[in-house]
């Protein structure tokens, strides 16, 4: 008796060819590194995790899912947290690399 499996690399590679895939990783990309900017200037600041939280009014779970790439963040929370990290907003619209 033989059985007909798929292996994962083979399952994976299909989906990556995938316009879905491709938007969910830039999507996932996205949150990643707003994510490491806003960690990399809290702790520039030294502040914790439940001191930035505060000033920006909201809850420290909430920002720790926001530094870890797990959430997209709207513009007016992006907005709170620069201002929270005494930073500007800069929201650039460019052109693809080549």
């Amino acid at each position: 008796m033989t059985s007909s499996h798929t292996s994962y690399e083979e399952l994976a590679s299909q989906h990556r060819d995938s316009d879905e895939y491709r938007q969910g990783h830039a999507e996932a990309q996205r949150a990643y590194l707003i994510g490491k900017a806003v960690r990399d200037r809290r702790l520039a600041l030294g502040l914790s995790q439940i001191e930035l939280a505060a000033r920006a009014d909201m809850t420290q779970p909430a920002l720790s899912r926001l530094e870890a790439g797990g959430v997209i963040p709207t513009i007016p929370l992006l907005d709170r947290i620069s201002a929270a990290l005494d930073a500007d907003l800069i929201v650039e619209i460019a052109p693809h690399a080549a």
